[in-house]
């Protein structure tokens, strides 16, 4: 073999080991960026030692239900509400959610646990804000600000969501 066509394999066989494994040259990495695995929101509200999961607003026509699940990652009971904006009035509107033991998880809507009556302002394909209160104080963070979380609004005639409401009675 010469040593031209030694040359042409080695550059070849180089443009092949790089052009397959340019990905793992980029600093971003896809795989390891945090990401919520579901359709809902999640916040983790260190100052408050309390964590919400999955959380989202499913509507159609006259029924809704808040759902999510809120974590107690603290050494003590909390008792946790929520404060939004009613979608009727358009009043500024509390109520109490919980009280959640230290290190418990509660679900809101499903596996068996009350339905929150909430009506949000927006339509499905949407997103409204709500807040999370800890022992009816506001949620802030180190700075001091008031932390909300944004949530989607899910129509409830797709079929992943409807088994989540309560059937009419006819």
């Amino acid at each position: 073999m010469s040593f031209r066509k030694a040359l042409v394999a080695v550059g070849l066989s180089a443009a092949v080991v790089l052009g397959t494994t340019g990905c793992s040259f980029s600093q971003h990495i896809e795989t390891i960026r945090p990401y919520t695995p579901s359709d809902g929101s999640q916040a983790n509200y260190d100052t408050a030692d309390i964590k919400v999961r999955n959380v989202l607003y499913v509507t159609i026509a006259d029924q809704s239900i808040l759902i999510g699940s809120i974590i107690n990652s603290g050494k003590n009971p909390a008792s946790v509400g929520i404060r939004y904006v009613d979608g009727v009035t358009g009043e500024v509107t509390e109520k109490d959610i919980a009280t959640i033991a230290a290190g418990a998880k509660y679900d809101i809507g499903f596996n068996g646990s009350p339905n929150l009556d909430v009506v949000l302002a927006g339509m499905p394909g949407g997103l409204a804000d709500i807040q999370f209160l800890v022992d009816e104080a506001e949620i802030k963070d180190e700075a001091g600000n008031v932390q909300k979380l944004t949530i989607p609004i899910v129509d409830g005639t797709l079929a992943e969501y409807r088994n989540l409401l309560v059937p009419t009675q006819e």
